[in-house]
C-alpha cells in the first residue's frame, strides 16, 4: 500500500454560537425548560485549532460521557450518561446517573435535547429511530426511540440478578441483548443473551457460564446460527471461550487455550476464519483460527512491548492496533498497511470510503488516525483527561465526541467536571506525486 499524505483542511477560525436549548424527558422525570446559551465564540479562547469548523458543550458541574455518536436524516445523534444537576440538566436528582441523547443540525446547532431514566450502555440506528441497551439501576433493558428521542417501547431482563448491559445487535429481524453477572461471592462473570422480535416479544434466553468467569467480546452470524465470544481467565491462564448456538438451539462451546495467563481483547472475522488479539507480555499477539475455529497460527504483531492496550476491529477490512501502531490486515494475518499511533487505548473506530480511522485517549489529548488506500495521517487534539473519544466519519468531514475536563487550546471548559465535547473537523484527501 502506497502511504501518501492527508491533509485537514485548514478553515479560518469561525465563530460559533449555540442558541438556548430547551430540555424534555423521554419518560417522566421534569427537567427545566430554561438552559443557559452557549455564546463562547472560537475568538473567546486562548487559541484555536484551525481543523475544528465547529464545536459545542454538553455537560454540567457533575460528569458527563459520550456513548455514541451517529449521522442521520442529515443530523447529528450524540447519546451519553450524566450525574449533572445543573446547567443542561437543572431539575434532575444530584449524583443519579442517567442516559441523555442530544440531536444537532448537520451544523451543530442543537435541534432535541432528552433525558432518559435510564443509563445508555450502547445505542445503534434502525429504520425507525434508534434501539438503546441500559440499565435502570441493576435491571439491563432494550429501550427504542423515535428519531425524536422519544421511548417508543422497551423491555427488560429479569431483576433476580444484578446485570450490567453490554451489548446490542440486529441480526435477522431480531434484537441481541447481551448483558453480564456478576457473582459476588465468587467473583465470576457470566453472560446473559435475550433475543427479541421487532416487537420486543421475547424469543429466546440463553446463559452462557463456565467454572471460571467470562467477559464478554462480540457476538457474529455463524453458520446457520450465531457464534458468541468471550475471554476467560482460570487457574492463571488465559482462554478465548466461543459458543455456537442458535435460535432454538443449546449453545456448544470451544476453549481456546493460550497457554499463557494473557487473555483475549477482542476477536473478528478474517479471511475464511477467525482473528482473536491478545497482549503477551507487552506485545500485540494475533491468533488464527480457521472456519471450525480450530487455532493455526500465532502472530506478533509489535516489533517491542509496550504498556498499552491492544485491540482489533473491522472497517470494510481487518485493522489491528498493536500499542504502537494502527495496521491493516490482510486475510491471512499479514500487516499490509501501518501507521505509527501510540495512545494509551482505542475508544472508537469508522470509516468512509477513503479510510479507516481510528481514535484514542492519551496523556496528551486524543489522537486520531486514519489509513487509506492511497494516504496515512495521525491527527491530535488537545484535551484534559479524556477517556472515551467517538468518530463518525463522512464524505469530506469527520465528526468527534469526547469527554473532556478542563479548557485547552483545543476546547472549551463551559460548566466543569467532565463535559462531552462535540466537534467537526474538515477532511480533504490529497494524493501527492
Amino acid at each position: 500500500m502506497l502511504l501518501t499524505a492527508v491533509i485537514f483542511i485548514l478553515l479560518c477560525g469561525v465563530a460559533y454560537t449555540v442558541s438556548t436549548r430547551r430540555a424534555t424527558d423521554a419518560v417522566t422525570t421534569p427537567v427545566d425548560a430554561e438552559k443557559p446559551p452557549h455564546e463562547l465564540v472560537r475568538n473567546a479562547r486562548a487559541s484555536a485549532n484551525e481543523r475544528i469548523v465547529w464545536e459545542t458543550n454538553i455537560g454540567g458541574s457533575g460528569n458527563e460521557t459520550p456513548v455514541s455518536i451517529f449521522r442521520k436524516n442529515n443530523e447529528i445523534y450524540v447519546f451519553g450518561n450524566t450525574d449533572s444537576n445543573d446547567a443542561d440538566f437543572v431539575g434532575l436528582t444530584q449524583g443519579k446517573r442517567r442516559g441523555f441523547g442530544a440531536r444537532l443540525s448537520i451544523a451543530g446547532r442543537t435541534l432535541a435535547f432528552t433525558v432518559f431514566d435510564f443509563t445508555v450502555a450502547k445505542a445503534i440506528p434502525t429504520l425507525s429511530g434508534f434501539a438503546v441497551a441500559g440499565n435502570e439501576g441493576s435491571v439491563a433493558g432494550l429501550y427504542l426511540l423515535s428519531d425524536a428521542l422519544t421511548v417508543t417501547g422497551q423491555t427488560a431482563m429479569p431483576a433476580t440478578h444484578e446485570l450490567s448491559a453490554v451489548g446490542l445487535y440486529v441480526f435477522d429481524n431480531r434484537y441481541f441483548l447481551v448483558a453480564e453477572s456478576l457473582d459476588e461471592i465468587t467473583g465470576k462473570k457470566s453472560i446473559l443473551l435475550h433475543i427479541y422480535t421487532m416487537g420486543l416479544a421475547r424469543e429466546r434466553e440463553k446463559v452462557f457460564s463456565h467454572t471460571y468467569g467470562l467477559q464478554f467480546l462480540d457476538i457474529l452470524p455463524y453458520a446457520d446460527g450465531y457464534i458468541l465470544a468471550a475471554a476467560a481467565r482460570f487457574q492463571d491462564l488465559g482462554y478465548l471461550t466461543v459458543a455456537r448456538f442458535s435460535t432454538i438451539g443449546e449453545p456448544a462451546y470451544a476453549d481456546v487455550d493460550l497457554g499463557y495467563a494473557y487473555t483475549p481483547t477482542a476477536f473478528l472475522p478474517l479471511g475464511n476464519g477467525y482473528a482473536a488479539v491478545c497482549d503477551n507480555a507487552g506485545k500485540c499477539e494475533l491468533l488464527l483460527l480457521s472456519a471450525e475455529l480450530r487455532k493455526t497460527d500465532l502472530k506478533f504483531l509489535t516489533e517491542k512491548p509496550n504498556a498499552n492496550e491492544k485491540t482489533l476491529f473491522y472497517a470494510g477490512a481487518t485493522y489491528a492496533y498493536t500499542g504502537e501502531k494502527l495496521v491493516e490486515l490482510s486475510d491471512d494475518g499479514r500487516i499490509v498497511g501501518a501507521v505509527e499511533f501510540a495512545p494509551q487505548k482505542i475508544t472508537s473506530f469508522c470509516r468512509n470510503e477513503a479510510a479507516a480511522f481510528a481514535a484514542g485517549v492519551s496523556d496528551a489529548g486524543i489522537e486520531i488516525a486514519m489509513i487509506g488506500k492511497t494516504a496515512t495521517q495521525t491527527v491530535r487534539l488537545q484535551a484534559a483527561a479524556p477517556t472515551q473519544v467517538l468518530l463518525c466519519a463522512g464524505g469530506t468531514d469527520l465528526l468527534f465526541a469526547a469527554d473532556t475536563h478542563a479548557a485547552t487550546p483545543d476546547c472549551g471548559d463551559w460548566f466543569g467536571g467532565a463535559d462531552v465535547w462535540i466537534g467537526k473537523a474538515t477532511l480533504a484527501v490529497t494524493q501527492t506525486p
